[in-house]
């Protein structure tokens, strides 16, 4: 953990700051408002902790140009002044808060074929099997018990935490973090129907994750049948996604758990899926798309629209289905 001062914090998250007593001042960490102490920066988020903050001993806290002008001289501890400060408090938690990991180096107890590139910076823990053709890039930290196949590519700082699979012919851009038990490049369930037998359709193609994406645990990215499956860079999954062959997810998207796409799929840039969101083969959703909880997307969705139900529509028109249902229910039951 390092310690900031208020310079190295006006540098990163370029916010101005007022009211901070003394500019030599040097924080050891960030905390919540009810826990935080002098040598630490607080933050306000939710308005509704703002009593919190009359009583708070932090030494700094992040907060909006709205809230700074609420409070005036009213608090003790200086204000950091955001126009976003969820973004800032995300960006000053990167610099107190690296990874550590316990194991520098390549190991010994590591398989790694004679072909493979590893960049000399790149950690690579014991029991990490590495087929031949794979390319390893700087800083790149590989845990024990993952498997990446041949010819599979990881860019520079990217951490894949224990029991990854990458299949080969995958590529996996720069400063990915893939969690524990995720799956790259598994075979599409691509099946011909014949009268006694289902023929397995070779999946020949792979996958390409680009840059800053991360993957949650335990979710699976599928390779493509003829064609590489895609996920945009800065693209966020949460754990328990699964996202079929030949999918191709746009940039920025946030998808969260236990999500399931279909195959063939295209998302859009800046769409966000909820909680259990299903979504069928060969759809087409468009950017800054919303979809809510437990949705089933069964047709295409234009751009910046929010959607909702099962099966999925404008959200204002399943609200009204839904509550014109629950009517129709309550009414049948006082009958009954």
């Amino acid at each position: 953990m390092n310690n900031l001062s208020i310079n190295d914090i006006i540098q990163i998250s370029n916010c101005e700051v007022i009211n901070l007593q003394s500019k030599d001042i040097k924080f050891s960490g960030i905390a919540p408002l009810n826990r935080a102490n002098k040598e630490q920066i607080s933050f306000l988020i939710n308005d509704k902790y703002i009593d919190e903050i009359f009583s708070s001993q932090a030494g700094a806290i992040i907060c909006s140009k709205k809230t700074a002008e609420l409070l005036g001289n009213k608090v003790a501890a200086g204000l950091i002044v955001s126009d976003n400060p969820h973004v800032t408090l995300a960006k000053v938690s990167q610099k107190f808060f690296k990874p550590l990991h316990p194991f520098h180096g390549i190991s010994e107890l590591a398989i790694i074929d004679k072909s493979a590139e590893i960049h000399p910076s790149a950690t690579i823990f014991p029991f990490v099997f590495i087929a031949p053709g794979v390319r390893i890039g700087a800083n790149s930290v590989i845990y024990s018990n993952c498997f990446i196949g041949a010819a599979s590519t990881i860019g520079d700082d990217c951490i894949l935490y224990p029991n990854v699979v990458i299949r080969e012919g995958c590529r996996v851009g720069d400063r990915c973090i893939l969690n524990p038990g995720a799956v790259v490049g598994g075979d599409g369930f691509g099946f011909a129907a014949d009268t006694n037998e289902n023929v397995k359709i070779p999946q020949i193609g792979g996958v390409l994750i680009e840059d800053d994406v991360e993957i949650g645990a335990n979710s699976t990215i599928d390779r493509g049948a003829l064609f590489d499956t895609k996920i945009g860079r800065q693209t966020k999954i949460d754990n328990l996604v699964m996202i079929a062959h030949n999918v191709v997810v746009g940039e920025l998207c946030f998808i969260a758990a236990q999500v399931g796409i279909a195959g063939s799929t295209i998302v859009g840039n800046k769409v966000v899926m909820a909680g259990q969101v299903g979504v069928a083969g060969h759809v087409k959703i468009g950017d800054k798309v919303t979809i809510s909880a437990q949705s089933g997307v069964s047709k295409n969705i234009p751009p910046e629209q929010f959607w909702g139900g099962s099966p999925a529509r404008p959200y204002k028109e399943w609200a009204i289905y839904a509550a014109t249902l629950n009517k129709i229910v309550k009414q049948t039951n006082k009958k009954s």
